[in-house]
């Protein structure tokens, strides 16, 4: 014998919409600090060294593997030195490039088959010690953050449909839906030509590039990329009056990087980070090294998507059958917004005692987070600008470094403060201006843009399926009146729902204003309705 709910004359039969949730699961979060250690060793062309001016390392990460319940990564540190020496007449400054390796596991919480890993590192501390006129040891802290991210596609209950007597609870989910990534390389080369009053190339001491997004456009079918490579080039030349000189010029780039199902206007994220950096030395038409050709790869890592919203069926239940309804916990990252916030940093860089500047070199710069907390609105970021200056001195025309700190604190505004929020921070440094104050002094205006992106992990109990049982709620043995007291936590659907009611009833009979806002102890009167069931 079959029940059928009887509706305006037309029998209706219980249907369930659904859909599909394609969603970046966010499935786990670390950050730890490696420790690498290495030694320099000067080959055999290289002279012996007398003092070390400076030395500096950059992070390259070249392999990141998910493996049961680990994740590996592994990389290089590159180190640029630059170091004095007495053994060669001619050149009295002289430079090295070397590279170690490291390896790091890092410990999942548990297996993620098929997981992404997004993984960046950067240096948070670099010593070195001179062992012997031929070896420098290195030690450097690297700090790796990484996180697991699953592309996946959740089977959902949109809407259920037919019967008399349903209620659906329903949650609006907030998400970014994957169009599609693709990770690429663009080889950016120039040549640079030195200028009529510049003096020969002796040797090249430092090539240094710092790459960045000037212009991104989604359009169908792939992402547009315009970059520039701001490249610095510092050498020694043959001018007995000034053997150190230095050019910049900023090297523009355009890329394409193929996404199948991206269209125009589409949001995306986009990561840039350059190679190696390759030179050589020519002569013009004259015979004199005046020509310096440069060529790096850039790393690009482009992902396209869209910020959609989907309902969800959360709950449901019938006022006049019974049903079996099951539920899946799911953990979905809520992406809740984006702010960009550029800021201006000033700080000054004196160089020590006895000391005098007479010229500006090169003067370079990193952002490191130290710290942030999120209070009473607001994101607020903590952290130091390191700041290295390669420059002449004045005293005796020598090449130095000088290495300084500038703490700068933030505050971003935000809409969204709960405490189940997740922010992401990007700290860029767009820009660096400096004026010579005196011999002593140097004036730094620094622009560094803060990006913050705010997610919230949410868990939630999704209906996957709802059967309705051939049993009828048996409503008559109830009283017509029921006082329920709130507990700490209820909501109305769950007091609706324990009782077979519904909540606009509840609502009407207790004449409830705003139904968020029931508290523990109030007291909630429930009325009895017995609904009709035709029998066939």
């Amino acid at each position: 014998m079959d029940f059928l709910y009887f509706e305006g004359g037309v029998f209706m039969a219980v249907e369930l919409i659904k859909d599909r949730l394609k969603i970046d699961q966010l499935v786990g979060k670390e950050e730890i600090q490696s420790l690498v250690e290495g030694e320099i060793t000067l080959p055999e062309n290289k002279p012996k060294i007398e003092n070390v001016i400076t030395l500096d390392g950059s992070v390259e990460i070249t392999n990141k593997l998910v493996r049961e319940d680990r994740l590996i990564v592994t990389g290089i540190v590159n180190f640029k030195t630059l170091y004095t020496t007495e053994e060669d007449e001619e050149q009295s400054i002289h430079s090295l490039e070397s590279k170690t390796d490291f390896r790091e596991e890092i410990l999942l919480e548990e297996e993620y088959p098929g997981a992404i890993p997004v993984v960046t590192a950067d240096i948070e501390h670099l010593e070195y010690t001179k062992i012997t006129d031929y070896k420098v040891a290195v030690k450097t802290v690297i700090d790796i953050r990484s996180k697991l991210q699953l592309d996946n596609t959740i089977d959902i209950v949109r809407d259920i449909q037919g019967g008399e007597g349903i209620q659906i609870l329903k949650e609006t989910i907030k998400y970014n839906d994957t169009i599609g990534s693709n990770t690429t390389r663009s080889v950016v080369k120039e040549t640079f030509e030195l200028e009529e009053e510049m003096p020969n190339v002796l040797d090249v001491l430092r090539v240094n590039a710092k790459v960045y997004e000037k212009e991104t456009r989604v359009v169908e079918g792939k992402v547009i990329v315009g970059g520039a490579l701001e490249c610095f080039i510092m050498y020694f030349s043959d001018d007995e009056e000034k053997k150190i000189n230095y050019i910049s010029q900023e090297i523009p780039f355009t890329h394409f990087v193929e996404i199948p199902g991206a269209y125009k206007d589409m949001d995306y994220t986009l990561s840039l980070q350059s190679g190696d950096i390759n030179y050589d030395v020519r002569g013009d038409i004259n015979g004199d090294l005046r020509i310096i050709d440069v060529e790096t790869s850039v790393r690009i890592e482009a992902k396209v998507y869209t910020q959609s919203e989907k309902e969800v069926t959360t709950d449901t239940y019938s006022t006049v059958k019974k049903f079996d309804v099951k539920n899946e916990q799911i953990v979905i990252t809520e992406n809740i917004g984006k702010h960009s916030v550029d800021e201006t940093l000033k700080g000054v860089v004196e160089v020590g005692h006895g000391d005098k500047v007479e010229d500006i070199c090169n003067i370079s710069a990193k952002p490191v987070l130290s710290d942030y907390r999120i209070l009473e609105g607001k994101v607020i970021i903590e952290g130091l600008i390191e700041v290295d200056m390669l420059y002449l001195s004045d005293t005796n025309s020598s090449l130095n470094s000088v290495k300084q700190e500038i703490p700068f604190k933030s505050y971003i505004d935000i809409e969204d403060t709960k405490s189940d929020i997740d922010v992401d921070i990007v700290n860029i440094l767009d820009n660096i201006d400096y004026n010579k104050t005196s011999d002593k002094e140097v004036e730094l205006e620094i622009t560094l843009k803060n990006q913050v992106y705010i997610n919230r992990v949410k868990n939630i109990n999704i209906v996957k399926e709802a059967i309705e049982l051939d049993e009828e709620l048996d409503k008559k043995s109830r009283p017509s009146i029921t006082i329920y007291m709130v507990q700490k936590e209820d909501t109305i659907w769950d007091i609706a729902k324990r009782y077979n009611t519904t909540v606009d009833e509840i609502i009407r009979t207790n004449d409830i204003v705003n139904q968020e806002n029931i508290m523990p102890g109030e007291k909630i009167i429930i009325e009895k309705h017995v609904d009709t069931v035709y029998q066939l």
